[in-house]
């Protein structure tokens, strides 16, 4: 049995797992059967599977458990895997529709995963329509981010609708080089070089830390934002509305702002939390400030967690949307410059550093400790061909990330074929429903939509 160490990244989300805070991310597919038999794709499938069978990492990886082996963040691997233990199929009763599916993925990404097994599950849901059923693949945030996660499943999907027996997500593992080429002396080399520029990246946190204490500004806003309802501790329970969009037509809107996609959907989440929080909570007087990730994988680097963190305002104090818009392209613009000038190993640094005070006082049990941001928003971009599961086509991919005490919302869009697929998770103990705000994000993209070109309409759905 091979015991290995996970990097710091991934040692600190590993760390963090708590009955409020399971950090894993997931998501939600929804698969067309062209024969009209989602039960029998399921029940053929499974059947393939029925037996134990072995995986690469990181899908193999367990943690090992004692005080000292969890402080050092080492893991096991597992010679099979038990298919009993990470795949499983729900069943919706008989006019079951969109909102019964939405509750039910709501409540299996509630719950924690084991930590004794690899963590990860696979869920299947059938019942909404004899050609339909829906997949929910979550992991912990220790094994995959949402950027490797969408080039495992990506990599157990064809563009080719004849295809079959195609490897399941859980077979994909890490991409690598030949051993023979690669030195002792040049992995020193390389090891080292990351160290010094992740000492680097802690080095510019420190710095703008006491820029901040001296009240200077600095390009990326962390610790900076107003008491808000996202503040402080959460439970268990989870929130999730979910939405579609046309992404030609969000394109469109951008070229006409000036501005890219991301930073579009920035402005469109400041603008419905603008309104979410004066019409259902209190707007706070001062910019609520996010978090960004940004990849930095090298190459095609698939598994393992490897991202930077941007931090930004999003004007969410401005009334008029032009200059709202305006603000927030000028905001996340600073943060890119920032980060821009710095190696991916120094950006990677910065991210630690930076919520370092926060994540600490996490690990002491201090839940109402001040958060580095409030709120996640990430934008994972993905393939524009449609892609098929041995036969069946993947009609939707909803992104489904986690929360934190202090990081009480989120917000991930996930681009494939000519749609954007958004989901939004928020804590159910503390946030107004989070139906509300995803409504606020469709009057947000209509009201663009009018100031900027009125001849055309935006699809939603």
């Amino acid at each position: 049995m091979a015991i290995k160490r996970l990097s710091a990244t991934d040692a600190t989300w590993l760390s963090l797992e708590s009955p409020e805070m399971p950090m894993h991310v997931a998501f939600l597919m929804e698969f067309h059967c062209p024969d009209g038999d989602a039960e029998g794709f399921v029940r053929r499938w499974r059947a393939r599977y029925a037996a134990p069978f072995t995986v690469p990492p990181p899908w193999n990886l367990a943690p090992v458990r004692g005080r000292l082996a969890e402080s050092l963040a080492l893991v096991r691997e597992i010679e099979e895997i038990d298919p009993v233990d990470h795949i499983r199929q729900w069943s919706l009763p008989a006019g079951a529709g969109r909102d019964e599916l939405v509750e039910l993925v709501t409540r299996i990404h509630r719950e924690q995963l084991d930590l004794g097994k690899p963590p990860w599950e696979l869920h299947f849901v059938t019942g909404q329509s004899a050609d339909r059923f829906a997949a929910v693949l979550k992991t912990h945030h220790s094994l995959l981010d949402g950027v490797s996660l969408v080039r495992v499943i990506t990599g157990g999907l064809s563009a080719d609708a004849g295809a079959r027996d195609l490897p399941p997500f859980f077979t994909i593992g890490p991409e690598t080089g030949d051993p023979a080429r690669v030195s002792r002396i040049r992995s020193l080399f390389t090891a080292v070089r990351g160290f010094l520029a992740v000492l680097a990246g802690v080095a510019a946190a420190a710095r703008d830390a006491l820029r901040r204490k001296a009240g200077r500004a600095t390009a990326q806003q962390t610790y900076r934002q107003p008491p808000s309802v996202l503040d402080g501790p959460i439970t268990g329970a989870r929130d999730l509305s979910l939405r579609r969009y046309r992404l030609s037509e969000i394109k469109r809107l951008a070229r006409a702002a000036d501005c890219t996609v991301n930073d579009l959907v920035l402005y469109l989440v400041a603008t419905a939390l603008r309104n979410y929080l004066t019409d259902h909570a209190e707007l706070p007087e001062r910019p609520l400030t996010a978090g960004v990730p940004t990849d930095l994988r090298d190459g095609d680097q698939r598994v393992g967690t490897r991202a930077g963190l941007m931090f930004t305002a999003l004007a969410t104090d401005i009334e008029d949307p032009v200059r709202r818009l305006a603000a927030v392209k000028d905001a996340i613009d600073a943060a890119k410059r920032h980060m821009g000038a710095m190696s991916p190993g120094a950006v990677i640094g910065y991210g630690l550093a930076t919520t370092f005070p926060w994540v600490f006082a996490l690990l002491l049990g201090i839940r109402s400790a001040p958060s580095s941001h409030p709120m996640g928003i990430s934008n994972i971009p993905g393939p524009r061909e449609t892609l098929f599961w041995d036969g069946a086509r993947l009609d939707a991919m909803y992104p489904i990330s986690l929360l934190m005490h202090g990081n009480s919302l989120n917000f991930t869009c996930f681009g494939y074929r000519d749609e954007l697929f958004l989901g939004v998770l928020g804590a159910a103990d503390k946030l107004p429903p989070i139906e509300h705000l995803t409504a606020a994000v469709d009057a947000a993209l209509a009201e663009l939509d009018g100031l900027l070109a009125p001849a055309t309409a935006v699809g939603q759905s």
